[in-house]
């Protein structure tokens, strides 16, 4: 399914894919989707491909409109516009979200590095992934309608410096999208990492206001950080991102139980077939950026098991900091360790 939406999405954007659109304002049985990346992105097809479905399973009762790249909100603002019910829907990438609940910082935490995407999957599918979608629920006052896209291994990119190695971190300024998870693993491998919006990135990397930056390898091809100056990437065998969706509850309401039932089965299978593609994009951008000359490299699994030991004394700053629960600490630790 991606791949058909991928080739009708390159003569415009995801939105066409849908219908033109000329205003925000929307009828009151349609829901508005706002997504951050460009309409080739594999955020922006998965919900291009979810609105889509819903409209076609609902027999048309139930419709969707996409708005890409930031036309509405940026990654760091939309998860507040859900809950305020100026957006309909959105997938949100953790980091942003965990500075309003602190416990999805244990999705970052070092002691999951290791973990594959399939493997974090399931955690995220069973108790880890309940507790914090209730939690997050609680506190931002939002639906999570479902199983969460992901978004792929999140690398490190640099301008100038080879990264071939945990040691070529020292010192260097490391742009995060926010995250005291995230923010830890830098440290630890003794980087200072710089919080930055992704719409704010793009120009500080030329400007060399920071030496790199965390990023999806999809996030580098899709905007093109080859025009300012990316020449190197690196995998630590690290964090694997994830996607949070987020459903105004003012939308929610408005539907009937069996609607509501519809839309999270309807998004679970959307995810499912999400993950799968997603699988294969990693290789795919590899590819693109070897022909754009990047040099990617990846961490030996030794010297990334020692960095991990290594950053215990960080994590568990992270967890007295952020006062993370401690039962779900365990479950993840568990889940890392199976």
């Amino acid at each position: 399914m991606f791949t058909a939406i991928r080739k009708i999405v390159t003569a415009g954007s995801a939105v066409a894919l849908l219908a033109g659109v000329s205003t925000i304002a929307q009828a009151a049985d349609e829901l508005v989707i706002s997504s951050a990346t460009p309409p080739q992105h594999i955020q922006t097809l998965t919900m291009a491909s979810f609105a889509k479905a819903l409209t076609e399973r609902s027999g048309g009762a139930l419709k969707a409109k996409v708005f890409d790249s930031s036309q509405l909100y940026n990654a760091r603002d939309v998860g507040k516009a859900v809950a305020r019910g100026d957006v309909g829907m959105a997938t949100v990438p953790s980091p942003y979200l965990s500075r309003v609940e602190a416990n999805i910082n244990v999705l970052d935490l070092p002691v999951l590095k290791g973990m594959t995407a399939d493997q974090r999957s399931a955690m995220l599918d069973g108790e880890v992934g309940d507790i914090l979608n209730e939690k997050l629920s609680a506190k931002m006052g939002v639906v999570v309608p479902g199983n969460w896209p992901v978004l792929g291994r999140v690398y490190y990119w640099s301008t100038s410096k080879p990264l071939t190695n945990f040691d070529e971190f020292v010192g260097l300024q490391i742009r995060i999208p926010g995250g005291a998870g995230p923010a830890a693993v830098v440290e630890g491998m003794g980087g200072v990492p710089v919080v930055m919006p992704g719409s704010d990135m793009p120009l500080a990397l030329q400007q060399g206001t920071v030496d790199g930056t965390m990023a999806s390898i999809e996030s580098v091809v899709q905007q093109k950080l080859t025009d300012v100056g990316i020449r190197y990437g690196f995998w630590d065998q690290g964090i694997v991102g994830f996607l949070i969706p987020v459903v105004s509850q003012n939308y929610w309401n408005s539907l009937t139980a069996d609607e509501q039932a519809l839309f999270t089965e309807v998004w679970n299978e959307i995810v499912a077939e999400q993950r799968e593609a997603n699988k294969a994009v990693d290789a795919e951008m590899r590819a693109t950026l070897k022909d754009w000359g990047v040099t990617i490299s990846d961490a030996d699994m030794d010297a990334a098991r020692a960095m991990r030991e290594q950053m215990m004394p960080q994590q568990e700053a992270v967890i007295a900091k952020y006062k993370l629960d401690a039962a779900l600490v365990e479950l993840a630790t568990q889940a890392a360790a199976q």
